[in-house]
């Protein structure tokens, strides 16, 4: 495997620079040594350009012998969110409350789908009973109390769109608050490999 290198100056590379490594990556006869030294060139230069190239490269049929290069896109993908001033701190955060707000609705979404359904399987159990009342061989009770089940699901199901509306709302709140252009574009599920000790 390659060395291991420090983050890059983008300042030291141009779009020379990146045209250059971008012949190398997509050429058949590119040695693998040279495709793992511009993945790690790539992968610690912080620049959306150097970025999509690495990206680029990932859906490439050479991709694959580059053994480390979902790590490398990873890597790259942190260090290109790698916040450098008090704005881009809240906004690297931000993104971090929308991962789980999105994480939370995800959530609520699996609640109100169970719901849903016992709902539905209750309605069934309800018109059995109601049947069997109807016959006589159940006591009216019965219909009733699987009655309440139907309405106490069928408030909680209320109650979760609520919450999902809610959580939503925030979530396109903040998305749009974002400023910073890396933010505005950047997928908020890579924050969910970013962790605080706080």
């Amino acid at each position: 495997m390659t060395e291991h290198i420090d983050i890059q100056d983008p300042d030291d590379y141009s779009p020379e620079d990146l045209m250059r490594m971008a012949e190398h990556l997509f050429s058949p006869l590119t040695p693998v040594a040279e495709l793992e030294r511009i993945c790690m060139t790539l992968a610690h230069l912080p620049t959306q350009e150097a970025q999509d190239l690495l990206a680029r490269f990932q859906a490439s049929p050479r991709a694959g012998e580059v053994a480390w290069l979902e790590c490398a896109v990873e890597e790259g993908t942190y260090h290109l969110l790698d916040p450098t001033n008090p704005l881009e701190e809240r906004e690297y955060l931000t993104l971090k409350v929308i991962q789980e707000l999105a994480d939370e609705v995800t959530d609520l979404e699996v609640e109100r789908n169970q719901t849903s359904v016992a709902r539905k399987k209750g309605e069934i159990r309800l018109s059995v009973l109601q049947a069997l009342a109807d016959a006589g061989k159940v006591h009216p009770d019965e219909v009733m109390g699987c009655g309440c089940v139907i309405e106490r699901d069928t408030d909680r199901i209320a109650e979760l769109d609520k919450e999902i509306d809610l959580k939503e709302a925030m979530i396109a709140h903040l998305r749009a608050s974002i400023t910073t252009p890396k933010y505005r574009q950047a997928d908020p599920d890579f924050m969910r490999h970013v962790h605080w000790d706080a």
